[in-house]
């Protein structure tokens, strides 16, 4: 066997490796091409270095439950307009995700949603008799919150959403990690990615961190980037709100 054939043996072009990125997520609730073009317009100018050319994924939950479909390719074409990158979809039916695929889209997969099992008596005869013995306990004190709480560092790549309540964090957040509740966000050491509250419209949601150090923070679409976060309270305890559709940063 020849030198050369050896080396073309011995030799590859590719090695893949696996990794963790931050992608933005549009979710679309319903489908109106001058509306979304305002809406992305309004977005944009709010953090415009932040979505240029951002790797956009298209959630279309809510669109796969209509019966009239919509334009998978025009919804992609309004994005491209705002330099905006769509890399994939989810949460599509298979009509859609199939015009995924011809658009060269690729199709990510579901949230995974983690649910703690709790043990039953059935499971642990040992439970028996505390179940029988606590039958005073109020409901109130058994009702299931949605508070999702985090003990460890979350590190760069991570996100964590807290789906229908607040998350509280015990720990840093580096950066490149991301943090997203439908309610409040609460961080107990030094905040330095991307902090977005009320990630389903609520105006109401706060965010509290120890220190503020972060990439990005979002109230209910509303956006701030670190530029704009050193002018106040930088690596400082502070509390962020949405006042009159503007996020306010105060000490705390």
């Amino acid at each position: 066997m020849s030198t050369q054939a050896t080396l073309s043996k011995n030799t590859t072009t590719i090695a893949l490796k696996g990794g963790m990125f931050t992608l933005t997520t549009i979710q679309l609730l319903e489908y109106d091409l001058e509306a979304l073009s305002a809406e992305l317009d309004e977005k944009i100018n709010q953090a415009p270095n932040f979505f240029l050319y951002a790797p956009i994924i298209l959630d279309l939950q809510r669109i796969s439950r209509q019966e009239e479909m919509i334009e998978l390719a025009a919804v992609v074409d309004v994005l491209k307009t705002k330099k905006l990158i769509p890399i994939g979809i989810r949460g599509a039916n298979k009509t859609y995700k199939e015009l995924a695929i011809e658009a060269g889209l690729a199709i990510f997969p579901e949230e995974k949603i983690i649910v703690s099992k709790k043990r039953t008596a059935t499971e642990d005869p040992k439970l028996t008799e505390k179940i029988s013995a606590s039958t005073s306990v109020s409901r109130q004190e058994s009702t299931h919150t949605a508070t999702r709480l985090i003990t460890q560092p979350v590190r760069s790549g991570q996100q964590i959403y807290a789906q229908g309540g607040d998350l509280i964090v015990l720990a840093s957040v580096s950066h490149g990690a991301e943090l997203l509740a439908d309610g409040h966000i609460h961080v107990y050491g030094p905040l330095r990615g991307r902090a977005l509250a009320g990630v389903m419209g609520d105006k109401d949601a706060m965010i509290f961190c120890r220190s503020l150090e972060a990439e990005l923070v979002s109230i209910a679409g509303q956006y701030r980037l670190s530029e704009d976060l050193k002018e106040t309270c930088w690596k400082q305890p502070a509390c962020i709100q949405l006042q009159e559709e503007r996020l306010h940063i105060k000490p705390v």
